[in-house]
C-alpha cells in the first residue's frame, strides 16, 4: 500500500505556496493597474535660458555600427549644444571601437562636446564604465542609453521637466517600445512580455507610489542621487536595479513616464534571448541577497513597501523553486508515494493562480498594435517562459551560491563569434529534459503529462529553437495571426 511521506509533502507544499505568493504579486499589480486612477507628476516649465547641463552616456561593448544610430539620435536632441555633453563608453574587444572613434570625430566636427572612453579591462562591466565616465563630468543630470535604442528628439525636455520640478526624484524611467517586434514569433512574444512589464507592472507601481526600478537604459538620473546612493557598483549583473534600490533606501523617489517612449531592438534568436533572461534572473537574485537585509532594516520604508520590494527582487526565484518542485514531484508521478490532501490542493491552487494570473497580466498589457495576435502569442509566451526553467534555475542557483560570471551583453541577431556547431548545442539540455520528462510521465502516469504540459512543451520548444538558432525557422517566422 502506498503511503505519503510527510517531510516530502511539506517541502513541496511550501514551494508551491511560495510560487502562489509570487504569482499573486503580479495579480495584485494587475488589479491595481485596473482600479487605481492615473497619476500625473508635477512637471516644470523649462526655460531656454535656464536649461541645466546634461551628460549623455552611451555604454557599448562590441556593438558594431549601432554606435552611429544611437549617436545620431542623441545629436538630434532638442537641447542646447553648450549644455549637452556626450560620452561614448566603449569597452569593445572586437574592433567596434574604431567605428566609435570615427562617429565621435564626426560629431566633434559638428560642434558637439563628445568624448570616447575606451577601457582595456572591463572592471565592473557596464557599472564600471558608467562610473568611469562620471569621474570626468560634473553635470547635474545623467541620461543613459544602450546602443540598440533610439530616443526621440524631445526626450530630455520631457524627462528633465519632471526632475526639475521634483527635487526628491532620483531618476525618471521612460517606456520601451520595439523596433523589430514583427520580425518573428519570438520577438512578438518578447514585445508582449515587455509591454506587460511597462504598461502594467511599472505603471501600477507608479500609481501606487511603490518602488520603481531603473531599467538600465532610456532614463535620466540626478547626479546627486547617484553619489548619495554610493555610485555604480559592479558586484551584481543588474547594476541598474542595485543602484535604484540603494537610492530608494536613501529616501530618493522615482517616476515612470508611460507617455515617453523609446524604441529599441529585441533579441531575434532564442540563444540571445536566453542569455539575456539568464543575466536578468541572476542579477535580480544577486540584488535580493545583497539588499533584502537592508530593505527590512530601513526606517524609510513601510511594511507594505518592504514586502513589495522584496517580492520584486525575489520574483525570478520562481524558476528555481518551480524546478525544485518538479524534481521533487517525480516520486509522486512514479507512484512511489502518494500526495496528501494539502499538497494536492496547493498544486491545483498554484497552477490556477500561475496560469490565470499570467494570462490576465499579459492581456492587460496588450496594445492596439498587437491586439489581433493576443491569443496565439499569450499561449506561446506561457510555453516559452516556462521553457527557461533550466537556464534561469541555474542563474538563480549560481547567485545563491555566490558563483561569479561575466556580464554578457545581449546580441540582437545571431550570437557573434560563436561557431554554428557550438550554437546548436545551446538547446540540448532543454530539449533532452523536456523529452525525458514526457517519456517518464507517459510510462509512469500518463495523466501527469497533461498537468506538466507547460513544462514539457516549453522545454522542448525552447530547446528546439536554440538548436535551430531561430534562423532556420522560416515557417515560425512567418506565423501570423
Amino acid at each position: 500500500m502506498l503511503a505519503s511521506v510527510p517531510a516530502l509533502d511539506h517541502l513541496v507544499t511550501v514551494g508551491l505556496i511560495v510560487l502562489s505568493v509570487l504569482s499573486l504579486n503580479l495579480v495584485v499589480l494587475a488589479a491595481a493597474r485596473l482600479l487605481v486612477g492615473e497619476r500625473r507628476g508635477v512637471r516644470a516649465r523649462l526655460d531656454g535660458a535656464d536649461l541645466p547641463q546634461v551628460l549623455v552616456q552611451v555604454p557599448l561593448y562590441n556593438e558594431g555600427a549601432l554606435v552611429r544610430r544611437i549617436l545620431g539620435a542623441v545629436a538630434a536632441f532638442d537641447w542646447p549644444r553648450d549644455r549637452l555633453q556626450i560620452q561614448v563608453l566603449d569597452d569593445s574587444t572586437d574592433g567596434s571601437c574604431a567605428l566609435s572613434r570615427q562617429a565621435v570625430a564626426d560629431l566633434k566636427r559638428q560642434g558637439f562636446r563628445i568624448e570616447l572612453l575606451h577601457r582595456t579591462h572591463r572592471t565592473a562591466f557596464k557599472a564600471g564604465a558608467l562610473a568611469a565616465g562620471l569621474k570626468r563630468c560634473a553635470a547635474p543630470y545623467v541620461a543613459i542609453f544602450d546602443a540598440d535604442f533610439i530616443p526621440p528628439p524631445d526626450f530630455l525636455r520631457r524627462t528633465l521637466a519632471v526632475l526639475e520640478a521634483n527635487p526628491v526624484m532620483a531618476y525618471v524611467q521612460a517606456r520601451w517600445t520595439h523596433l523589430n517586434a514583427p520580425e518573428n514569433l519570438l520577438t512578438r512574444i518578447q514585445a508582449r512580455l515587455l509591454d506587460a512589464h511597462f504598461r502594467v507592472e511599472q505603471e501600477a507601481r507608479w500609481r501606487l507610489g511603490l518602488f520603481l526600478p531603473f531599467n538600465g537604459t532610456c532614463g535620466v538620473w540626478r547626479r546627486a542621487a547617484i553619489d548619495d546612493a554610493g555610485g555604480w557598483q559592479g558586484d551584481t549583473l543588474t547594476e541598474d536595479l542595485d543602484l535604484s534600490v540603494r537610492a530608494r533606501l536613501r529616501g530618493w523617489r522615482s517616476a515612470f513616464l508611460i507617455d515617453v517612449t523609446v524604441p529599441g531592438a529585441l533579441p531575434a534568436s532564442a540563444p540571445a534571448w536566453r542569455a539575456q533572461q539568464f543575466r536578468w534572473t541572476k542579477g535580480f537574485v544577486q540584488c535580493a541577497l545583497k539588499l533584502t537585509p537592508r530593505v527590512w532594516r530601513s526606517s524609510a520604508l513601510s511594511f507594505r513597501h518592504k514586502l513589495m520590494l522584496t517580492l520584486e527582487m525575489g520574483q525570478p526565484l520562481a524558476y528555481l523553486i518551480g524546478a525544485s518542485c518538479t524534481l521533487l514531484g517525480l516520486p509522486y508521478i512514479a507512484g512511489a508515494v502518494v500526495a496528501g490532501p494539502a499538497l494536492a490542493a496547493a498544486a491545483v491552487w498554484a497552477s490556477l493562480v500561475g496560469i490565470l494570473g499570467t494570462v490576465g497580466f499579459l492581456l492587460l498589457g496588450t496594445t492596439r498594435e498587437n491586439r489581433s495576435g493576443a491569443p496565439l502569442e499569450i499561449v506561446a509566451a506561457l510555453f516559452l517562459s516556462t521553457g527557461l526553467l533550466i537556464s534561469n534555475s541555474r542563474a538563480g542557483l549560481e547567485a545563491l551560491v555566490g558563483y561569479r560570471s561575466e556580464f554578457v551583453r545581449t546580441p540582437k541577431s545571431a550570437v557573434p563569434g560563436v561557431a554554428a556547431a557550438k550554437r546548436r548545442r545551446y538547446g540540448v539540455s532543454e530539449a533532452a529534459a523536456g523529452l525525458g520528462l514526457l517519456g517518464f510521465a507517459l510510462m509512469e502516469q500518463p495523466a501527469a503529462a497533461l498537468y506538466l504540459t507547460l513544462v514539457i512543451g516549453g522545454l522542448i520548444a525552447v530547446g528546439v529553437m536554440q538548436l535551430l538558432d531561430g534562423r532556420d525557422l522560416p515557417k515560425l517566422a512567418r506565423l501570423r495571426p
